[in-house]
């Protein structure tokens, strides 16, 4: 594992796409196909499977654990229809890498054979492998058997991210520094007040004691992403223990929710400053390597 003493800022553009609010009146399909065809919609929690049923408060019916939103948490649109109340929508997850060359999070399905970000995976046909494996159906039960505009616009609204809402909303709080590069990760600590220094001047860096290794993704492992790097912003308090974890740059593909839960069990011997143990802010990279 490689600590690295100058936290530098990075991030990658992602786009988010929100549902159109649609005008008063009756639903046809032919309505709804023209309006969120192709669309990519973002779930409010990142469910897995291959079939997700939402009742009219968008609860989840049957008892599935969120996943990561690299994998679980964005759909395309291919078909949508209305029946006796319950939206049907068939769908493609994305499944997101980070793309070293573009340095932005990417579809795994985008990938083609003369695409420099192919070296990454050791499967071929990746975009056949992604169709297959992010084929989805999605039910959304509406509060009427025949629904209005309005009516369906507030049940996709349970469900999906709204127009006007951010998707930094919705990730967890690790998530939040590379999604919003703007917004300040910590307070700049002081050593005169209580906070975090920084590594140098006189400030010993902590060394890691306890450092396992994170395992595999499902999806990263089924499509051989064979080395990947997710950096992380963390503090180590006195006692040598991990906090305030934050995210720098991605790997994707589920990789860095296990990069994440992996060093909350890191232990270190603290950082020393003039003899005494002290909080200090390091920057972690979490290596994969597929073998």
């Amino acid at each position: 594992m490689n600590f690295i003493k100058h936290f530098r800022r990075r991030s990658g553009a992602i786009l988010l796409f929100g549902l159109t609010i649609l005008a008063h009146g009756s639903v046809n399909d032919a309505e709804l196909q023209k309006q969120y065809q192709g669309q990519v919609l973002t779930l409010r929690q990142f469910y897995p499977g291959k079939h997700l049923h939402f009742d009219t408060t968008g609860k989840l019916v049957s008892a599935v654990a969120p996943g990561a939103w690299t994998v679980d948490g964005r759909v395309r649109v291919q078909d949508i229809s209305l029946k006796d109340g319950v939206l049907r929508i068939r769908g493609q997850r994305l499944f997101l890498f980070f793309d070293p060359g573009s340095k932005q999070l990417r579809d795994v399905g985008t990938v083609r054979k003369t695409d420099s970000a192919k070296s990454l995976f050791r499967k071929k046909g990746l975009d056949e492998w992604a169709a297959k494996a992010g084929k989805t159906e999605i039910e959304v039960d509406c509060s009427v058997t025949q629904p209005e505009m309005e009516d369906l616009t507030k049940a996709m609204n349970a469900v999906f991210l709204a127009p006007g809402e951010t998707f930094a909303e919705v990730v967890p709080d690790f998530w939040k520094g590379y999604l919003e590069p703007k917004t300040p990760v910590s307070p700049v600590p002081t050593p005169n007040k209580e906070g975090a220094f920084r590594v140098g001047g006189g400030v010993s860096a902590p060394r890691a004691t306890y450092h396992p290794d994170p395992t595999y993704s499902e999806p990263a492992r089924q499509v051989g992403y064979q080395s990947a790097t997710t950096v992380m912003w963390l503090v180590v308090d006195r006692d040598g223990l991990p906090q305030d974890i934050r995210i720098v740059r991605p790997a994707g593909m589920g990789l860095d929710e296990a990069a994440v839960d992996t060093v909350r069990m890191w232990r270190f011997e603290p950082a020393m400053k003039d003899g005494k143990a002290v909080r200090v802010q390091i920057n972690v990279e979490v290596n994969f390597h597929l073998y």
